[in-house]
């Protein structure tokens, strides 16, 4: 009959490291990341709403000007509101 294995002793395997947990008191944003995310998704809509009510239109994209511009500004004011703290 063949022979099971035996187990260590005295031998202990080592445990693997937990990874750190996040700060407990992250340090707050200044002041002006907020006040400059909500300027740039205000500014991002009236452009897009200026763009559909006037003619607006750009050397490079044409028509679409004002809609990718205000995209864009809506979309760096959401960057800037997810690091708001």
């Amino acid at each position: 009959m063949p022979e099971s294995r035996h187990r260590r002793k005295g031998k202990q395997r080592p445990r693997p490291g937990k990874a750190a947990g996040p700060p407990r008191n992250p340090t707050p944003s200044p002041a002006w990341v907020p006040i400059t995310g909500s300027v740039l998704l205000g500014l991002g809509v009236l452009i897009i709403l200026a763009g559909y009510f006037t003619a607006i239109s750009g050397p490079i994209l044409g028509q679409n000007f004002p809609l990718v511009l205000g995209f864009v500004l809506l979309a760096i004011g959401f960057g800037f509101l997810t690091q708001w703290r």
